[in-house]
């Protein structure tokens, strides 16, 4: 009877875990010496996600038949050098991503917090993302609550072909008798991707809090591949009432042996009532090589020239300088990346 029973539970677990996909545990560790000077003030020391974020992460899926699939996607940020997360007293949270999806044949719904269809635009076409002291500075030009990932969010996901579509609406999640819709954002972006070519525009609207007016976001980029040299290029703008602020990005990556050379220019432009001269552009210069297909060492050389009401700094997490107005600011980092 006991054998019996034992049987008839390994055959349920069995079923049980039959009926799912294996969950999956992912991350990237990276870590870096990294050196800023601001107008004869200098910084260094030992930082984070020069190349990649920092994270560690769970996802995993479940085949429900018919096509249709569930799943759900946690991810949060590492500060390795430190031995902490970036929540509040040095804790893991979820923050980089944290959402449930739904997906069958005709595309993808996403229910959480999420990257926002206005984001991917600034790190695709930038030979060095989002991250380090090489990343163009190109994300929420003009701060709102969206600029990277969207909280309360739902978006949907279509590929057909080349084409594919990201739609997103969040949810602000203020009562209908408080004037205040902070957090509410709806965006989309479009992409085509097919050989060497790939191209794609996105277009958000982050609302603003009371008294506070919106920011519009739209943004253009495009790559592609001639095997020996992959030129790229990004231009978008952040807008409100009171100003705009615009940028364009000329990017290049180099396959070397083993690794490959990245190198952008980037320009910055502000208008609005007195904000005219808060402009700056930025140069970085810097080569990764790969030890395997997980492994990269690199180094990064980066310079900021600041017009007149400009102070835009050289920096990567735990090293941010202090450009006086007018002046500049420059960095290098050497690292090494390992994801698994």
């Amino acid at each position: 009877m006991k054998k019996s029973l034992v049987a008839l539970a390994a055959l349920a677990v069995v079923g049980v875990a039959s009926a799912q996909s294996s969950v999956q545990i992912f991350g990237i560790v990276n870590a870096s010496y990294a050196h800023t000077s601001d107008d004869g003030i200098s910084h260094d020391g030992i930082t984070n996600s020069g190349l990649n974020s920092s994270r560690l992460g769970f996802k995993g899926t479940e085949d429900l038949g018919g096509g249709l699939k569930a799943g759900f996607h946690l991810e949060g940020d590492l500060m390795n050098d430190v031995g902490a997360g970036r929540s509040a007293g040095g804790g893991l949270n979820f923050a980089r991503t944290s959402y449930v999806t739904l997906s069958d044949g005709f595309g993808e719904v996403r229910v959480g917090r999420a990257h926002s269809t206005t984001f991917w635009n600034t790190t695709i076409y930038d030979p060095f993302g989002t991250n380090g002291i090489g990343s163009s500075n190109a994300i929420g030009m003009i701060g709102n609550v969206c600029a990277i990932r969207c909280d309360n969010s739902v978006s949907y996901l279509m590929a057909a072909g080349p084409v594919s579509v990201h739609a997103m609406y969040a949810f602000g999640e203020k009562a209908s008798n408080v004037d205040d819709n902070t957090g509410d954002y709806s965006g989309i972006r479009v992409a085509y991707a097919a050989g060497p070519l790939d191209i794609a525009g996105a277009f958000g609207t982050a609302k603003g809090t009371v008294g506070a007016a919106d920011v519009r976001t739209v943004n253009f980029g495009v790559s592609y591949d001639l095997g020996m040299v992959k030129p790229m290029f990004q231009i978008g703008s952040d807008k409100n009432d009171a100003k705009k602020v615009s940028n364009w990005l000329l990017g290049v990556t180099v396959p070397v042996g083993q690794g490959e050379v990245r190198a952008a220019y980037s320009r910055y432009d502000t208008k609005g009532a007195g904000v005219d001269t808060v402009d700056w552009n930025k140069f970085a210069v810097g080569y990764g090589y790969n030890l395997s297909k997980r492994t990269q060492v690199y180094g990064t050389l980066a310079k900021v020239s600041n017009k007149a009401g400009s102070a835009m700094n050289v920096s990567n997490r735990g090293l941010d300088g202090s450009a006086s107005l007018g002046g500049s600011s420059s960095g290098y980092e050497f690292g090494i990346r390992h994801s698994f």
